[in-house]
């Protein structure tokens, strides 16, 4: 079913996808050592992951590293103990793939990892490799600062020494670019070569299909208005679409349901950017100034840097900041913000 707002598993649930599903797959097939799945938050990076995990007739562990403390490898290891559980309850012979690993202690299809021994997440991660099974690891741009530098070089060891496939998926591209270390040469994984897999917006077209098939599957059919407003207002990101399908399955096709589900999304998309601002220091007025300013259309570098009064570098580092956390782009010389919801709650709440 396509408006299940809970990440997908098979592939009848999810809408298209089949180049970048049959481009995984190969990858596994071929032992690659590190595939990278990237695009904008909420366009179904994790459906994609899962759904092509299990077609690919190997054991898995995914890792979901959504909101990491940067410096707890505690909370490290307390993440890849959590991917392992969830994975025991479809692989349970991983368990005795860690009966032997100092640092894991073992209790019927629970595994407990140890996170003072410093030898711990390599010990794990080699001897899951060694039995090829593929490391998956959710959003790793979130990993930064000690416990990113840790993960990345277990990553780059493995890499080198390990006969199996480990996957990381990122919304916040730029950031995971600086994890992989694409333009730094003292980064552990800089210089090794990764296959990415690209996920884009829905087209139009694409945004109309699936909300059509979508309403179908529960026997309702759109009146041709909303599909097109919907579409305008969603710009093809495929959470907003199913999360209004979800609304709309409900109450009904109206226009109050469209602002209804902006109003509901601006609560998540707003606690984001409070996150990405809480590291930001004084830093977070400019910021703030700098969305509205997008938001409202001032959109070249010339009236982004009259509306903030700064230099150029302070510009330029403000917008590369915000461009690798995603919230912008720069689209043929003028700035945008990413994503609707966004965009509609920074004019709304401070217009």
């Amino acid at each position: 079913m396509y408006f299940d707002d809970r990440p997908k598993e098979r592939r009848e649930d999810l809408y298209d996808r089949e180049r970048e599903i049959k481009d995984i797959l190969s990858l596994i097939d071929e032992n690659r050592p590190l595939i990278v799945i990237t695009g904008i938050r909420r366009l179904g990076k994790t459906s994609l992951l899962r759904v092509a995990l299990n077609e690919a007739g190997r054991e898995y562990v995914i890792v979901d590293l959504r909101g990491i403390n940067p410096r707890s490898k505690r909370d490290l290891i307390l993440r890849f103990q959590y991917g392992i559980n969830e994975s025991l309850r479809k692989f349970s012979r991983i368990k005795d793939y860690l009966k032997f690993v100092e640092g894991v202690e073992i209790a019927g299809l629970r595994v407990k990892l140890s996170w003072k021994s410093p030898e711990t997440l390599y010990e794990v991660l080699s001897s899951l490799q060694e039995r090829g099974v593929v490391i998956a690891i959710d959003e790793v741009q979130d990993a930064r600062g000690p416990v990113g530098k840790e993960l990345a070089s277990a990553i780059a060891h493995f890499y080198d020494y390990g006969s199996s496939t480990v996957i990381l998926t990122g919304s916040q591209v730029g950031l995971l670019y600086d994890f992989l270390g694409v333009e730094n040469p003292r980064a552990p994984l800089y210089g090794r070569v990764w296959h990415e897999v690209k996920l884009e917006r829905f087209s139009r077209e694409e945004s109309i299909e699936f909300l059509k098939l979508g309403f179908s599957q529960v026997n309702l059919t759109p009146p041709g208005w909303f599909l097109e407003e919907a579409v305008e207002t969603l710009d093809g990101i495929v959470g907003w679409l199913v999360k209004l399908g979800v609304i709309a399955m409900r109450e009904g096709f109206t226009r109050q349901v469209i602002t209804r589900m902006l109003e509901e999304s601006s609560k998540l998309v707003l606690e984001e950017l409070n996150s990405f601002l809480a590291k930001r220091g004084r830093a977070r007025e400019k910021y703030m100034e700098l969305l509205r300013a997008i938001a409202q259309g001032k959109d070249t570098w010339d009236e982004l840097k009259e509306t903030l009064g700064v230099g150029d570098s302070s510009l330029a580092k403000l917008l590369d900041n915000l461009a690798k956390a995603s919230f912008i782009e720069k689209v043929g010389g003028r700035y945008r913000i990413q994503d609707p919801v966004l965009k509609f709650s920074l004019l709304s709440r401070w217009p």
